[in-house]
C-alpha cells in the first residue's frame, strides 16, 4: 500500500502539473496579449506569487476538496482513478485549447470514482452543489465586478472616478472586515487588498497632476496601465495560488488520511512515515441567540495541575468554568491559583485530532474526543467542551454542529511546497493555446481591459476562496474579460467563443466523474 500511496501522490502532482497548462495560463493570458510581459517573465511572474499565497491563504478550498467525500468510506484506489480520470480530461481540453475548469475535473473525478465504490451516500452534497453553483455564479461575479471597475476606469472625470473608487473601496473593506470577524480570513489580505486600492488612486492622482485637464494621449495611458498591470497580474496570480494550488493539495490530504486510518486499522505492515503523517483541527459551529454564527476552535494547555482553553477570546479555567484572562492578556478575574498569563499563552496548543469511523480522536493521545456527537467525559481535556454539550448526556446542544478540517498547520510541509512548484513548471512547459483563447479569443484586450479584468479576478478569488469554495479561476477570468469587452458593446464579445466555453465548463464534472467510475471498473478489474 505504501507503494500505492506513493503512486497517487505522485499521479496528484502530475495533476498539477497539468493543471499549469490550463489554469496557470488564466493568470498570465492577459498580460502576455497585451505585451506587458513576456511568456517567459509572465510565468517568473505568476509563480512567484502562486508561492506567496501560502502565507496569505487558508486552506478552505483545500479542506473543501479532501472532504468532497466521506475519506472513511473510501480507499487509496479510488483517489488513484479519480486522478487519473481528471489527468486525462485536463490533457484532452488542453490539447483542443478549451479552458475547462481544473477545479470541477478533479471534483467530478473524486466524486465520480468514490460513487462507484460506495455509492452516492458517500457524496457530501452540500459541497458538491457549492461547486455547480459557482460554475455560473463565479463568471458572473467576476464580470459585474469587472464592468464597475471598467466604468470607473474609463471615466474622463477625475473627481467622479475618485468619488466610485472610494466608494467601491469602502464597501470592499468593510466585507473583508467581517470576513476576518466571522470566517477566520487572515488580516494580510485585507492589507493587501488596502494596498492595491492606494497604488491605484496614488497613480491615478500622479496622472492628473501631471496631465490635469489636458487630455494625455493614448499611447500615455495605455503605458500607465501597463505598469498598473503588473500590479493586477500579481494580485490575481495570488488569487490563483491560493484557488487552485489548494485543490490537488486537498486530494493529498485525503490520500494521506486515508492511508493514516489503514495504518490504525492494521491493514499496513510498517507504521506510517513522520513525512506522510496528517492530522485535522476541530471546529464546533453553532449560531448565538442574536443570529451570528460562532466557531469554537479548541485551543488548551495543562499548566500544573490545570485545565486552561480558549474560547470567546477568553482564556478559561476548564475546572471552574470561569474566564481569567482576555486574549491579549488582560486580567478578568482573580482566581486562586491560576496560573500567569504568559505562561498559560506558551502552554497553548491547537486540538490535533483524526477521525476512525464514528470516533473523533485526540491525534497525540489516541483517546476518544468524541463518538458520534457524544462527549467522552473521561477525556483529559472533555472540561473545554461543557458549554457545547448537555451536562447529563454529554451530547452536543441541538444546533451544535462538529466539523473537521486539514490545515496548513498540521500537514507536511512538502505537500504544499510540491503543489506551488508542479503547478509553475506546468505554466512553464504548454499552457499557451489558453493563453490565447482567453487573451485574443473572447474579445481584444488591451492594458486597461486588462488590468480591470485580473482586478475583478483578483477579487473574485479573494472573497469566494475564503468560503471554502473550489471556485474555477478559468470561469472567473473568462467572466472579468467578457463583463469588460462588454463596456464597448455587446458585440465586442465574441459569444460564439463563449458559448462553446460554457458548454465544456457544464460538462466537465459529470464527463470527469463518468470517466473516473470507468477507471475505477478498470482498476478493479485488473487489480
Amino acid at each position: 500500500m505504501f507503494t500505492l500511496l506513493l503512486v497517487v501522490i505522485g499521479i496528484a502532482l502530475l495533476f498539477d502539473l497539468v493543471n499549469g497548462f490550463h489554469d496557470a495560463a488564466n493568470s498570465i493570458a492577459t498580460v502576455v496579449s497585451t505585451k506587458v510581459l513576456t511568456p517567459f517573465q509572465a510565468v517568473l511572474w505568476a509563480a512567484m506569487f502562486n508561492v506567496i499565497a501560502f502565507w496569505v491563504f487558508d486552506m478552505s478550498v483545500g479542506n473543501t476538496v479532501a472532504k468532497t467525500v466521506d475519506n472513511n468510506a473510501i480507499d487509496l484506489w479510488v483517489i488513484l482513478a479519480g486522478l487519473l480520470a481528471a489527468t486525462f480530461w485536463n490533457l484532452l481540453t488542453w490539447w483542443l485549447g478549451i479552458p475547462s475548469s481544473s477545479s470541477h475535473t478533479l471534483i467530478g473525478g473524486f466524486a465520480g470514482a468514490a460513487v462507484a465504490h460506495a455509492g452516492f451516500g458517500v457524496i457530501e452534497s452540500g459541497e458538491i452543489l457549492k461547486v455547480v453553483l459557482f460554475i455560473f455564479l463565479a463568471p458572473i461575479i467576476g464580470g459585474f465586478i469587472a464592468y464597475l471597475i471598467a466604468v470607473v476606469t474609463i471615466s474622463r472625470s477625475f473627481w467622479k472616478k475618485m468619488l466610485v473608487i472610494l466608494l467601491l473601496s469602502g464597501v470592499t473593506i468593510a466585507v473583508m472586515q467581517y470576513m476576518i470577524d466571522y470566517i477566520d480570513m487572515k488580516p494580510i489580505m485585507m492589507y493587501i487588498v488596502i494596498g492595491m486600492i492606494a497604488v491605484f488612486i496614488l497613480v491615478y492622482i500622479w496622472f492628473e497632476i501631471v496631465h490635469g485637464t489636458k487630455r494625455p494621449s493614448a499611447l500615455k495611458e495605455a503605458n500607465m496601465h501597463k505598469k498598473l498591470q503588473l500590479l493586477s497580474s500579481a494580485a490575481f496570480s495570488l488569487g490563483h495560488g491560493g484557488a487552485d494550488s489548494q485543490k490537488v493539495m486537498g486530494i493529498i490530504c485525503a490520500a494521506l488520511l486515508v492511508y493514516g486510518n489503514m495504518g490504525r486499522e492494521g491493514k499496513l505492515d510498517k507504521p506510517v512515515p513522520k513525512d506522510l503523517r496528517i492530522t485535522e483541527l476541530m471546529q464546533i459551529e453553532f449560531n448565538t441567540e442574536d443570529g451570528k454564527k460562532h466557531k469554537f476552535k479548541p485551543e488548551v494547555a495543562e499548566v500544573e495541575g490545570k485545565i486552561y482553553f480558549v474560547d470567546h477570546k477568553e482564556i478559561i479555567d476548564a475546572t471552574t468554568g470561569q474566564a481569567i484572562y482576555a486574549e491579549d492578556g488582560k486580567k478578568l478575574a482573580e482566581v486562586q491559583g491560576a496560573a500567569p498569563f504568559k505562561v498559560i499563552d506558551d502552554a497553548l496548543e491547537k486540538v490535533e485530532i483524526f477521525t476512525f469511523g464514528d470516533a473523533l480522536c485526540d491525534a497525540k493521545t489516541n483517546d476518544t474526543i468524541f463518538l458520534e456527537k457524544t462527549l467522552n467525559k473521561n477525556y483529559k481535556y472533555a472540561g473545554a467542551f461543557g458549554e457545547y454539550v448537555d451536562g447529563s448526556t454529554g451530547e452536543l446542544k441541538e444546533g451544535h454542529k462538529i466539523k473537521t478540517k486539514v490545515h496548513s498547520e498540521t500537514m507536511p510541509m512538502w505537500v504544499s511546497f510540491g503543489c506551488y512548484l508542479m503547478i509553475g513548471l506546468g505554466t512553464l512547459m504548454g499552457g499557451w493555446k489558453i493563453v490565447k483563447t482567453m487573451g485574443t479569443k473572447i474579445t481584444k484586450v488591451t492594458p486597461l481591459e486588462g488590468v480591470c479584468a485580473e482586478t475583478a479576478g483578483a477579487l473574485t478569488l479573494f472573497t469566494v476562496s475564503q468560503f471554502g469554495i473550489p471556485v474555477s479561476t478559468t470561469h472567473t477570468i473568462t467572466g472579468s474579460i467578457i463583463g469588460v469587452g462588454a463596456t464597448k458593446r455587446l458585440s465586442a464579445v465574441r459569444w460564439g467563443v463563449t458559448i462553446n466555453l460554457l458548454w465544456a465548463w457544464v460538462l466537465t464534472i459529470p464527463v470527469s466523474g463518468l470517466l473516473a467510475a470507468i477507471f475505477y471498473y478498470l482498476i478493479i478489474w485488473f487489480k
